[in-house]
């Protein structure tokens, strides 16, 4: 007969940890145990416990920082995304929210860079119009509480944009984001499109939104119109996973 299956130690334990965490005995934002403690408590050597700790922080439920720690990885509010972040209009006296690209967060922050670019074969398809066209290009990456929350690469068309208050990347966040933008120059949006993915992030989106080890990014490839014109296109919006939800409404 065959002996049964064990599980390596290490998995073991980091089950273990993993139900504390879970289970409020590690609070959030809270450090855990040492590694000398936990060698201790578990009666395995230093190894053992960092490939347990190697698990969890692959998990996105632990997060090392140099001179702090491993620490059990705050929990972020959930931001939810809807189609009414798109309402063709202004913002209103009393509405929630001035963000750009997203509902309104608490003490929200923009670190917006505009460049005039030349539409490659890739862009130009997706704006449909002819290679090298002048296009801005904004790199939007919003924050709040105190953390990256979104990081989007848009673009407009510049004849439609340039010299306008609309290519001035210092009044970011500007109210009711790009749709009030086009609406100020006097352009309806007619249909925003999207397509929406899940991968895993590159590095330069690790580190621009500071994201542990384990976490899954969310990417929008956006296009907006007036009519037939396509006026906008995001090729990436880039939000982590772990604490966004896309909210669609379809009715027949």
């Amino acid at each position: 007969m065959p002996a049964p299956h064990r599980q390596p130690r290490y998995r073991a334990i980091a089950d273990e940890l993993r139900r504390r965490i879970t289970a409020g005995a590690i609070p959030a934002g809270a450090l855990i145990p040492s590694e000398s403690a936990l060698t201790a408590e578990f009666r395995v050597a230093r190894g053992t416990i960092r490939e347990a700790i190697n698990v969890l922080r692959s998990e996105g439920l632990v997060v090392t920082e140099h001179g702090r720690g491993t620490y059990a990885r705050p929990n972020l509010p959930i931001r939810r995304l809807g189609p009414e972040r798109y309402l063709n209009r202004l913002p209103q006296p009393g509405d929630e929210g001035t963000g750009p690209e997203s509902d309104r967060l608490s003490d929200e922050q923009v670190d917006a860079e505009y460049h005039e670019v030349s539409a490659d074969p890739e862009l130009a398809e997706m704006f449909e119009v002819e290679p090298g066209s002048g296009l801005l290009k904004r790199r939007l990456l919003t924050s709040a509480y105190g953390v990256p929350q979104q990081l989007t690469i848009a673009y407009y068309l510049l004849n439609m944009v340039a010299g306008t208050p609309v290519a001035d990347p210092g009044r970011e966040p500007w109210p009711g984001g790009h749709v009030a933008q086009l609406q100020s120059l006097g352009v309806a949006v007619t249909k925003v499109q999207e397509v929406v993915r899940a991968r895993v992030p590159t590095i330069d989106e690790v580190t621009a939104l500071r994201l542990p080890i384990g976490v899954p990014v969310l990417t929008v490839i956006r296009r907006t119109y007036a009519q037939a014109q396509i006026v906008e296109v995001a090729s990436s919006m880039v939000l982590p996973a772990d604490r966004v939800a896309l909210e669609y409404e379809i009715r027949a």
